[in-house]
């Protein structure tokens, strides 16, 4: 498509506009143009990777759009930027969507299915969505990331790179395989790292008790402990209480003796329902160490018979909640295990990875973890050991894909011992911008407190853990590539690189050294986090292309939602803290949530969720991308609104619409940028047009200075206030009286040289919030008065602001503060800004007596007089500003006014009628109003001028069109002579 292929359309049609434009770009290899590195600065930055496991939603579209945004304007700023894309294309978030579409329930049930079949099903899956993603999260928003050249995380030169890490960490004694207690989501049946964990938190009703265990050998004596999960009681080691605490024993009603904490037992009682009571012994914690106690479900399970049970001290013990004695269960709490490793207990875990009892469950064998709950509390209830039970509304836990309610389980995994470079990981994130402030303590706080790094899981479509295990001795080995794996391998299955490094034909790799004839891989692939963590290096092959990794490394700029700080920014610190010491990113912004119009989160379950595919086919893209630019800061959560859209719409037609006028106008009149530079007729220009060339440079100042903070949306809204307010409510306002007159006059040339270098600076700016409609109308407009030019807008340079006329803009402030008031006394008086005024007081200001024409013209008064105004008058004020109007219209006003009114529904109709500016008319009018008629008779030469008619007569007509004005039915018949 060329120049030539680009029409001005009568209106802004979103689609069409975006249709020819994709087609211009494509044809003419805009992109490549763009991408193509000129020997200028480099600000290089990392995609994060979006998953390729469902189609783009708004929230995706919000954060791709700040990436364009920010790629886009360094690339105007004469930058070579780096605009590789990726794809996440691995981990559950794949496995969860094909286990949907398969209809398989469990892990077991893929292994039913076949190991092979279900890899290929995964990889079928992402091809699939990533289709999806190449169109409408990327080509169709306009969103310029080079995607031919995308990373992907499933193939095998990237893996290698996770290989690497991993390798490296063994080296750095940083690799550690340890039996420590973690989360497991029951229905993936794999564990989840502590950063996985933090994305899956949701406020949910769990079961809260109060449960009686006896003290032995003391008649009616128990001690009261408190847990919102019943079903970990089965695996009951210990209870602990604070050393320095003071206890009670407190006998109730019944005569039993119950041992609480002494400040929480008054609120107890009154919960419990206990009226009388009194407290019969004190004790430091410290003092009931060694207390033994009986199992509350020893004859449940028998694994739990016969066993002595004890109360320890533990400093983690708080009164904030419970009763200030904690059940101990070693195989289900981090602090609960680090007790029993200090005290000598056994770490008991009667709960499989599934979430299912084994045969140490005792009666509960076989039951899923929170069916059992209610059951445990029916069986303490009829025992006589139930306290109390009632919900808790808390935050818990939930798998990040699958929504799973997860639980705490002890096993053996593999960890990267992210604890003994902790500091060191803190110290480079404080040299990283993070934006904006006001959230680094979020990243920081994670950081400090960032526990080591769980990476092994018990899935299927992954990264395969490099490690592998001597049969002989037990001892292990850690490969970091594909050629180290091949050079080792007694022997290979036959499949290619691709699916050699996938499960399950990587398992069937047996290795083989001089000192161990048979090594076994580890089951297990890596947290998908660790996938796109490696990104850093492995989306360029950094280690195979060290010049180029070495001029984008450490990155310019990353971005992706909040929940990433515990996510994708907290991984790329740690894998590359891991392999070379040091911060991958410079800067990273961090985004707030997308919601629906309501204020809720959005998601599929609530039927809520908006899709970039309908939002685009609606109301096409840059709409879209303005309403969100505009909206909110990139850091807020953004409640979209999808009928907010149109005025979005509503601001590029606007936009749409000067061009034309300038586009009608200078076509008129012969205008060409080279004909009629702006430097040689800048002395021609008016104060009004000097005023303009001011607020455009400061425009590009102050538009330029947000960008680079990242401050999106107040950019976004002085965008579109100088296309609103400066350029159409003001400037064109003031320029319509010169473009009217037919002569070729000096002033109006330099007002169209004024208004083309304004136009074509706001759409270089603006090609990098709305992509489509700038180099659409650089196409039509530019390029035609301004031949010499880049070939796209997105091609330009970026504007330089040249000098600010302070006093020029103070000025034109106050005559359209005077403006606006007039505005207001008018609407008080009931006059159209169309209807002449005889005459305006105007009292305030340093400007107005020595502006007197021009308000006149902006004001459509006849008269301005500067000073008191007469106390019968219409008054408004703004600021320091007083205008005053007469009440009432005069009568030759009066039909001066009727005048206007009628030229206005002739230019509605010349346009209806799709007439060009210079195509002559007859005009008949039809009415039997004689003010109508009196007011023709008297401006019939001004409605013939304004409307280019030749005739103009009031007569009968039947072909007409009906127009109301001053509530009569007036009939106007247009045409084209």
């Amino acid at each position: 498509m060329t120049n030539g292929d680009f029409k001005l359309l009568p209106s802004y049609n979103p689609h069409k506009v975006e249709t020819a434009v994709l087609e211009f770009w494509d044809k003419n290899r805009i992109f490549e143009k763009w991408k193509t590195w000129r020997g200028g600065p480099i600000f290089a930055f990392l995609e994060g990777p979006p998953t390729t496991n469902g189609m783009p939603h708004v929230g995706h579209i919000r954060g791709r759009t700040y990436k364009d945004v920010v790629l886009r304007f360094y690339r105007l700023l004469g930058y070579d930027v780096w605009p590789q894309g990726g794809w996440d294309m691995q981990g559950m978030p794949v496995e969860w969507e094909v286990e949907k579409r398969l209809k398989l329930k469990s892990k077991k049930e893929v292994e039913l299915y076949g190991l092979e079949q279900f890899a290929k099903e995964c990889n079928k899956l992402v091809d699939e969505y990533l289709a999806y993603w190449r169109e409408w999260g990327t080509r169709r928003l306009g969103l310029w990331l080079d995607i031919d050249n995308a990373y992907e995380t499933r193939r095998p030169a990237y893996i290698e790179y996770v290989w690497r890490v991993i390798k490296r960490a063994y080296e750095r004694g940083l690799l550690v395989e340890d039996y420590r207690v973690l989360w497991f989501c029951p229905r993936c049946e794999t564990s989840l790292s502590d950063h996985e964990v933090a994305l899956g938190y949701e406020e949910r009703k769990d079961p809260s008790i109060y449960v009686k265990f006896k003290v032995e050998g003391r008649e009616n004596e128990y001690l009261i402990i408190w847990t919102t999960t019943p079903w970990t009681l089965v695996d009951n080691e210990a209870v602990a209480v604070h050393p320095e605490y003071a206890y009670v024993k407190v006998e109730v009603e019944n005569g039993e003796r119950w041992w609480v904490a002494e400040q929480l037992a008054p609120r107890l009682m009154e919960l419990f329902g206990v009226k009388r009571w009194h407290i019969v012994e004190v004790r430091k914690g410290s003092e009931l160490f060694g207390l033994r106690y009986m199992h509350p479900l020893a004859e449940e399970v028998p694994e739990r018979a016969g066993r002595t049970y004890t109360v320890v001290t533990a400093d983690f013990v708080t009164l904030d909640q419970g009763t200030g004695l904690v059940h101990i269960a070693p195989g289900h709490g981090p602090e609960d295990f680090e007790v029993a490793r200090k005290y000598g207990l056994r770490v008991t875990n009667s709960v499989e990875i599934n979430g299912i009892y084994n045969e140490m469950g005792g009666k509960y064998a076989g039951k899923y973890v929170h069916d059992v709950d209610k059951e445990i509390i029916e069986d303490l209830r009829k025992k006589g050991l139930l306290v109390k039970a009632e919900e808790i509304k808390h935050e818990y836990p939930h798998c990040w894909r699958c929504g799973t309610k997860l639980i705490l389980r002890a096993d053996r995994q593999w960890f990267i011992a992210i604890s003994k470079i902790r500091e060191h990981m803190y110290k480079e994130l404080r040299g990283v911008n993070i934006v904006p402030q006001k959230l680094r303590d979020r990243f920081d706080i994670f950081v400090q407190n960032a526990r080591d790094w769980n990476i092994s899981r018990s899935r299927v479509w992954g990264t395969p853990l490099p490690i592998w295990r001597c049969k002989k001795d037990g001892r292990i080995l850690v490969v970091g590539s594909l050629e180290e794996l091949k050079k080792l391998a007694k022997e290979l299955p036959p499949v290619d690189d691709f699916w050699l490094v996938h499960r399950p034909w990587i398992d069937r790799v047996v290795l083989k050294t001089e000192d161990c004839d048979e090594w076994v891989r580890e089951p297990y692939v890596i947290d998908v986090w660790l996938d796109s963590g490696v990104a850093w290096i492995a989306a360029v092959d950094g280690e195979r292309n060290r010049e180029l990794w070495s001029k984008l490394f450490p990155y310019d700029f990353v971005t992706e939602g909040i929940d990433q700080t515990r996510g994708w920014f907290y991984s790329l610190l740690a894998s590359a803290m891991v392999y070379i010491g040091r911060a991958p990113y410079k800067t990273v912004l961090i985004q707030g949530l997308i919601l629906d119009k309501y204020g809720q989160k959005m998601s599929k379950s609530r039927g809520n969720v908006i899709w970039a595919k309908d939002l685009f086919e609606k109301y096409g893209a840059d709409p879209v991308r303005l309403y969100i630019l505009l909206k909110a800061a990139p850091w807020e959560d953004l409640a979209f609104d999808p009928d907010e859209v149109k005025m979005a719409i509503s601001n590029l037609n606007i936009l749409w619409n000067i061009v034309k006028f300038a586009d009608m106008y200078m076509s008129l009149d012969g205008f060409s940028a080279e004909k009629y530079p702006l430097e040689e007729w800048i002395d021609k220009a008016l104060d009004e047009d000097r005023w303009l060339l001011s607020e455009l440079n400061k425009l590009i100042e102050d538009f330029t200075q947000y960008i680079r903070n990242f401050e999106f949306h107040k950019a976004a809204n002085l965008w579109r206030d100088f296309i609103v307010e400066t350029l159409s409510h003001r400037y064109i306002r003031l320029l319509r009286r010169r473009v009217w007159t037919e002569e070729p006059s000096a002033d109006k040339y330099a007002a169209y040289a004024v208004l083309h270098h304004v136009l074509k600076n706001v759409l270089i700016l603006g090609s990098i919030l709305v992509p489509f409609i700038t180099e659409y109308l650089w196409q039509t407009y530019v390029k035609k008065f301004e031949r010499e030019t880049a070939e796209s807008v997105h091609l330009a340079n970026y504007p330089t602001a040249g000098p600010i006329d302070k006093e020029l803009m103070e000025i034109f402030h106050e005559l359209f503060t005077v403006f606006s008031a007039l505005a207001e006394a008018r609407n008080k008086a009931g006059i159209k800004l169309r209807w002449p005024i005889r005459e305006v007081y105007i009292n305030g200001g340093r400007y107005v007596d020595r502006y007197k024409e021009l308000l006149k013209y902006l004001s459509n008064v006849k008269e301005v007089k500067v000073g008191t105004c007469p106390s019968e008058y219409i008054k408004a004020t703004e600021g320091t500003i007083e205008v005053c109007i007469p009440a009432k219209l005069e009568p030759e006003l009066y039909y001066e006014a009727l005048a206007r009114e009628i030229v206005r529904r002739i230019q509605v109709m010349r346009k209806e009628a799709g007439l060009e500016i210079n195509d002559v008319i007859q005009i008949v009018i039809d009415t039997e109003l004689e003010d109508v008629k009196k007011a023709v008779e008297i401006f019939q030469d001004y409605i013939k001028r304004e409307t280019r008619a030749m005739e103009l007569k009031i007569a009968k007509t039947t072909s007409g069109k009906e127009w109301d004005i001053l509530g009569e039915r007036v009939t106007i018949e247009i045409r084209k002579i």
